[in-house]
């Protein structure tokens, strides 16, 4: 969606929320950021375009990312709104961190890429995210920065499709899940309106041709009542007139 640092880093960034312990597609996931090993782990299963070496890593190293992931988490959680506290979080993210500009890897060119406030591993992150997560507030798309929809789900994403349409993550089936309960409530729901509606609709429903003999036949109010008398009144005489009695015949 965006240039190919700015979406490899928030990509990493949501990665890195993820390390740490929770649920992920409704099943139980451990931290994996607890050791030093850990992160050397998540740093070598990087792109090698991050430039974020796994070499040189120590325990205070460790605890550093570890509160950067933190501030990151804060940050995805409260997206898309961006009230002055999140804003001070990317600020304190980008203090020191300088910028220049490069060559373009694709050879058409140039780019401007982030110069971190030292080779440490944990400042080499930090500002590749807090510049990427900077271009996004200038670029007011903090709303594509998600937690998972999926239920029993605390997994972070970043959408980086162009209609924005992504809403879950890719650790188990949430979507699917959500598409299952989905259908499910549809049906309830149409079952209740044709269970609540049915009589209604029967009482509504056009009369079929026995059915306006039947109510003719049996009329309930008094004007209809009244009226089929006067009908069959009138149908007694004509058939009278048509065959009369023997001895109606003699008097004429």
């Amino acid at each position: 969606m965006f240039n190919p640092e700015t979406n490899r880093a928030l990509i990493a960034a949501s990665e890195l929320i993820n390390t740490a312990a929770g649920l992920h597609s409704a099943k139980p996931s451990p931290e994996t950021l607890s050791t030093v090993e850990g992160l050397e782990a998540y740093l070598s299963a990087r792109p090698a375009q991050l430039q974020w070496p796994s070499t040189a890593v120590n325990r205070k190293q460790l605890e550093q990312v570890r509160a950067l992931r933190n501030q990151l988490h804060t940050l995805w959680r409260a997206a898309p709104v961006i009230e002055p506290k999140e804003l001070d979080i990317i600020n304190d993210l980008l203090q020191g961190v300088g910028r220049e500009v490069v060559a373009d890897s694709s050879g058409s060119g140039f780019r401007e890429r982030p110069i971190p406030v030292s080779p440490q591993i944990s400042d080499v992150m930090t500002a590749t995210v807090a510049a990427a997560l900077a271009f996004l507030v200038t670029h007011e798309e903090t709303g594509r920065l998600r937690i998972c929809r999926g239920e029993d789900c605390e997994a972070a994403i970043v959408d980086l499709t162009r209609n924005r349409s992504k809403l879950f993550c890719d650790f188990g089936n949430c979507a699917n899940r959500a598409h299952v309960r989905a259908y499910r409530a549809r049906q309830a729901a149409r079952k209740d309106h044709e269970e609540y509606a049915g009589p209604a609709r029967h009482r509504w429903a056009k009369p079929s041709a026995a059915e306006k003999a039947e109510q003719i036949n049996r009329p309930t109010s008094a004007t209809a009542i009244a009226a089929k008398e006067f009908r069959d009144r009138m149908r007694e005489e004509l058939m009278q007139k048509r065959h009369p009695s023997p001895q109606e015949s003699k008097n004429v």
